[in-house]
């Protein structure tokens, strides 16, 4: 657990430098599990595996998670919106609004998964192949042969896709053979994702066994005091959980020391989400109060300009009114403007007569155009 991590509601936040992981890990295989790096026994174009630990009990793949799959996923969104039946939305969403509105979820679910998951198949891979040339040049009746990822601090390999990753890759066959015969079991540690456990932040650990697992059960004794043994390493105690906790974890908010305000704006909405209870008709009667005073704040024959923090105040409501609209998914054209809509909205606002006949003549000019300008400046 990172000191600066915070508990606030049902989210987790933390300031301050990233302590990486991999080399915490690679010390740790050192130290805690008397682990040699094989590199300095064997010359580097004949090097197998990176670490063996527990006297040649252990034989360990680390692969580390360092690209972020970002160019991947941006390549994979500029095909599907090219989707019928993509939504149309400003700002952000999370991929989960996303699908919410599609036709056939499930399978752009997968799609998804799948482009974040190359680089991990990757490892795999070449992992497999390590640990058999490994058993090969050293040959003994026992031996736990382990990958171990690392994710290096990036958002999207989330627990709950590489674990369905894991138990899909991992029950591969070719023929009558496992396709990764030669992995017993996959380790993956991420430190950008926790969940709560009581007051404490709980970072995830898992371990998905591998097909060879089937008639060795003695060697999850093995991986569960490697599970031990880490904990201890970090001063923290083994929380066990049921496979569903999984989708208990959730992205910590790292939180930087500056921001552009409509940055800061979301964070003060993420941490205090004051619109949750409302319906989506609510959240339609927020947007289109939003629209009204934008369009007297910045319409230039306006009868009644707002006070610049007024306007300002303005711009920072429909920030947390996107915040939660792209949350729950509600499209964009569930939110254009509608005469009658904004008329209702210019009486809930208390606008005099004659402000409220103006803004039924300047209705038109508000169609396809965002509500609020957009503030770029730094907090």
């Amino acid at each position: 657990m990172h000191d600066s991590s915070t508990v606030l509601n049902m989210r987790i936040e933390r300031r301050g430098k990233v302590e990486p992981l991999t080399p915490r890990f690679t010390k740790f295989l050192v130290k805690a599990l008397g682990g040699e790096l094989l590199d300095d026994i064997q010359a580097p174009t004949d090097r197998r595996i990176d670490y063996r630990c527990l006297r040649g009990l252990l034989a360990i793949e680390l692969k580390t998670l360092e690209e972020d799959a970002t160019e991947r996923m941006s390549n994979l969104t500029d095909e599907l919106e090219k989707r019928d039946d993509w939504p149309e939305f400003y700002g952000s969403w999370p991929i989960g609004s996303v699908l919410s509105n599609l036709n056939e979820p499930e399978s752009v679910k997968q799609k998804t998964g799948e482009r974040i998951g190359r680089a991990i198949v990757n490892h795999l891979k070449k992992a497999n192949k390590q640990l058999a040339a490994h058993v090969r040049d050293f040959p003994r009746n026992r031996v736990v042969r382990l990958v171990v990822l690392l994710n290096e601090d990036h958002e999207i390999y989330d627990p709950a896709t590489v674990a369905h990753l894991m138990q899909k890759e991992l029950s591969r066959r070719d023929g009558d053979e496992p396709r990764y015969e030669s992995i017993d079991a996959v380790m993956f540690l991420t430190e950008r994702h926790a969940t709560r456990v009581g007051n404490d932040v709980a970072f995830f650990v898992g371990t998905f066994a591998g097909q060879p697992m089937d008639d060795s059960p003695w060697k999850g004794e093995v991986l569960d005091e490697i599970g031990r043994r880490w904990s201890r390493w970090n001063g923290a105690r083994v929380v066990p959980r049921d496979a569903e906790a999984v989708n208990s974890f959730t992205t910590i908010d790292h939180v930087p020391d500056q921001m552009r305000r409509q940055d800061l704006w979301r964070l003060q909405y993420r941490r205090k989400p004051y619109m949750q209870p409302l319906s989506n008709e609510q959240m339609r009667d927020r947007w289109d109060e939003c629209t009204v005073r934008s369009l007297f704040a910045f319409m230039k024959d306006s009868p009644a300009k707002p006070p610049k923090d007024a306007a300002m105040r303005n711009t920072e409501i429909f920030t947390h009114v996107l915040e939660e609209i792209g949350r729950r998914g509600i499209p964009l054209p569930q939110l254009q403007a509608e005469t009658d809509r904004l008329l209702a909205a210019g009486v809930r606002l208390n606008l005099p007569s004659e402000h409220q006949e103006w803004l039924a003549a300047n209705v038109k000019h508000l169609k396809d155009r965002p509500p609020v300008a957009t503030d770029k400046k730094s907090a």
